[in-house]
């Protein structure tokens, strides 16, 4: 069902038209609701709408369903100072009442890049290089307290009460859809087995290439992906696909993403960076090992991952491109001695905490910008990597392995590196998954753990054709 929650906003792509009219204010406005179930209204939007953005981090108690589009604009590859600058501007024209609500950080703008390949397909022609989107109507749930934030471009505003009705006119739209829904969340959705880009032998050959140019070259990490295809044979029921992975990986950013007829969805672990004000927090997660069958194994499993040589190189790569690329943007940088092990339900990650404060005129996507791609998704040195992906893989990872996230315009926001993802796309599935080559990789070992992290999705269907 449609919500059809019409607002006096305008078409997509028409952001700048509307910064450029010095007339014009943006107005955002957000309104205490009763609770409701975003799981059972993100599968009805994303059947009615063209676009939608799902965004969960249970351990956090945080959600985010927005839908519709007030505004989207598509930025070159690397170039988020623009996008920055047109923030600016939205920020000057802002008027909101945020500040009746002083303890809660709402999300405002989302963001998505694709990994910056030099690879069009057709695969990924609903998403652009760089979107910032501005939303009509979003939901937002922190702990017990949910909210909707109403958007909108306007010529005229005054603070009467009947902009509050209107408010109350959407929210109680969304409880009457609600009641009109009907809860499903015991069927999975069913797909068949088409093709893989890399078979285990294949896979071999790219991986000994990969370790030869590191020998010869002063390349230290590169990082190789595979992807599935499958047919979807049923309607996707993503009340449980979504309630399974906030379920089963309460510690990763659960999320799904829909921009015309494509839905990029998955559970990932990897933090590309937090920010609250001038303070931001990243982390280094590489290096990677299954998870025990009982508490005994998995905690030698641990030990070993913990003293792997390979994977501490691994990570060490990733913990010093960490410190080097914030370096230039921080008064003060904070790295914990030695990493810790990050448990998810299918595999265990060596994961290092970074902290720091951003310096005098530096600002967020100064640090986005330097951190993107990170080296466990791409290699170190970066271009070097890049080079070696666009030779190996022949495929578009498009928004696999890049970024997706919300922030707003009080320097508060949460940018995600978009891993164990999946695309679908007329009714086909693209599960994708990757790992870090360094010296010391085995390739029948690295076929295994892409197998291991192609899990979290592959578990969301029955498989008809499990080879």
């Amino acid at each position: 069902m449609n919500i059809n929650l019409q607002t006096n906003s305008n078409p997509d792509n028409q952001l700048v038209e509307n910064l450029e009219d010095a007339n014009k204010v943006f107005l955002s406005f957000a309104l205490k609701i009763s609770p409701v179930n975003f799981h059972l209204l993100l599968a009805d939007f994303l059947k009615g709408s063209d676009s939608v953005y799902y965004f969960s981090q249970p351990e956090r108690n945080i959600s985010f369903l927005a839908i519709e589009q007030l505004a989207k604009q598509t930025f070159d590859v690397f170039n988020f100072a623009q996008l920055n600058k047109e923030v600016e501007i939205i920020k000057g024209k802002m008027i909101s009442n945020f500040s009746e609500f002083k303890e809660f950080d709402f999300p405002l703008f989302l963001t998505s890049a694709k990994f910056p390949v030099k690879k069009i397909s057709n695969e990924w022609k609903d998403f652009g290089e760089i979107d910032l989107i501005i939303p009509k109507i979003s939901l937002y749930r922190k702990s017990d307290s949910y909210f909707l934030i109403y958007n909108i471009f306007t010529e005229s505003f005054s603070h009467d009460e009947n902009f509050y009705e209107t408010l109350e006119l959407h929210a109680q739209k969304i409880y009457d859809l609600e009641l009109q829904l009907k809860d499903n969340t015991d069927k999975k959705s069913s797909i068949n087995h088409f093709e893989q880009s890399d078979d285990s032998e294949n896979w071999s050959k790219k991986i000994e290439a990969a370790l030869e140019k590191i020998k010869q070259s002063s390349i230290e990490k590169v990082v190789l992906s595979r992807r599935l295809l499958y047919d979807v044979q049923s309607e996707i029921n993503w009340q449980n696909a979504l309630k399974e992975l906030d379920e089963k990986y309460p510690a990763c950013t659960n999320f799904v993403i829909k921009s015309g007829h494509s839905i990029f969805f998955g559970s990932t672990p990897e933090l590309l960076a937090r920010f609250s004000g001038n303070d931001f927090y990243t982390e280094a997660l590489a290096g990677s090992i299954m998870r025990g069958s009982n508490s005994n194994e998995d905690l030698l499993l641990e030990n070993d991952l913990l003293n792997s040589l390979k994977n501490k190189v691994e990570h060490d790569v990733v913990t010093e491109h960490l410190k080097n690329s914030l370096i230039n943007y921080s008064k003060k940088i904070e790295i914990d001695e030695k990493p810790i092990v990050k448990k998810l339900s299918n595999i265990q990650h060596l994961q290092t905490a970074v902290k720091g404060s951003l310096k005098h005129g530096a600002n967020m996507f100064d640090v986005v910008s330097s951190l993107f791609p990170t080296p466990a998704v791409c290699g170190i040195p970066k271009d070097f990597s890049l080079q070696i992906i666009e030779e190996n893989e022949d495929f578009d990872r498009g928004l696999f392995a890049g970024l997706i996230g919300w922030f707003n315009t009080e320097g508060f926001g949460d940018f995600n590196v978009a891993i164990r993802s999946a695309l679908i796309k007329e009714n086909k599935l693209y599960i994708y998954a990757g790992c870090g080559i360094v010296e010391g990789s085995n390739p029948v070992e690295e076929f295994e753990e892409t197998q291991l992290k192609l899990k979290p999705i592959l578990s969301l269907f029955d498989l008809a054709d499990a080879n």
